[in-house]
């Protein structure tokens, strides 16, 4: 059972004692405390609350009560209604823009992190694009460049590769202005992909080859594992198959040694290598590559992607 702090009691007290919006705002106080202690039905319940008497007593948009919309939907993301989250955080997006908050920016990305999470990938990708419309080029360079990549990544769920390369390249270009070689390297990384998807060997190689070099030069194992992996599947565009299956190997085997495996790639990682096998006239050896992870697809994808025989990483 919940025991209230004193800060807490006396915010409760201030509720009972109070109306309106000074009562609006102590629920709202009541909700941060319980959302920091990760109770969000609680601070859903309160935020909700909150909004009805805001909307009863100041309905004209104002800074509070989007921040309201945005509690709302901070909480309903971590009970995994992303839907519903994606919502409540357009409506405080609306309303920063309306009075002009830079904070929209960042708002309006959220809303595309919740349409990603629930799966609606061209209501994410216009979310992330509103943000890049309506942003100020010369504040916040930092939340632009992650709503390019955001975008990016967006449309490489929805497999529009030439269109996901443009906003990866803007990113990349914007990252190298901030001299930020991590998130470089992470471009590259999807950079590649689009390329390899795109049936350009050559530019799939060279992107991950940049990215495989920095992870190498900084010893940044993350970057190692995924550069790995995209320079396997350039070798494949390549018809290169004894190289990409050694390559598969490297990145599975970093894969693998993870606290929480990446499964799903490992299991595409595995269909690629299974595909690298059978282009060099190996079936035995391919069909026990696909043998031996099908219970595993079958845990890990969804029946869509269980019924692909186009495999990315």
């Amino acid at each position: 059972m919940h025991e209230p702090s004193q800060e807490e009691s006396e915010l409760w007290n201030k509720v009972a004692t109070s109306d309106g919006l000074i009562k609006a705002d102590a629920l709202i106080e009541i909700s941060y405390i319980r959302s920091r202690d990760q109770e969000y039905e609680d601070s859903l319940a309160l935020c909700e609350t909150a909004k009805d008497l805001y909307l009863e007593k100041s309905p004209e948009s104002n800074h509070r009560l989007a921040h309201i919309y945005y509690g709302i939907g901070h909480s309903l993301q971590n009970l995994q209604r992303s839907s519903e989250a994606a919502e409540a955080l357009m409506q405080s997006a609306l309303l920063l823009e309306k009075i002009g908050s830079e904070e929209a920016l960042h708002t309006l990305n959220q809303v595309g992190d919740a349409w990603f999470e629930a799966k609606d990938y061209e209501k994410s990708f216009k979310a992330y694009k509103r943000a890049l419309d309506s942003a100020n080029p010369e504040a916040c360079p930092a939340i632009i460049a992650r709503n390019f990549v955001d975008a990016g990544t967006a449309l490489e769920k929805m497999k529009m590769w030439d269109e996901a390369l443009k906003y990866f390249t803007e990113a990349r270009s914007r990252y190298k202005i901030m001299k930020d070689p991590r998130l470089i390297a992470h471009c590259d990384e999807e950079i590649s992909l689009c390329y390899y998807w795109l049936e350009d060997g050559m530019n799939a190689l060279f992107h991950a080859q940049l990215a495989l070099d920095y992870a190498v030069t900084a010893e940044d194992p993350f970057h190692s594992m995924w550069s790995t992996a995209r320079l396997a599947l350039a070798n494949m565009r390549l018809e290169k198959y004894e190289d990409a299956i050694e390559l598969f190997v490297r990145a599975k085997s970093a894969m693998t040694i993870q606290e929480n495996p990446p499964w799903k790639a490992i299991i595409k990682l595995e269909r690629q290598v299974a595909n690298a096998f059978r282009k060099l006239g190996k079936e035995e050896t391919s069909n026990e590559i696909l043998r031996r992870i099908k219970a595993l697809s079958e845990i890990f994808l969804d029946e869509e992607e269980v019924n692909d025989a186009t495999t990315g990483l």
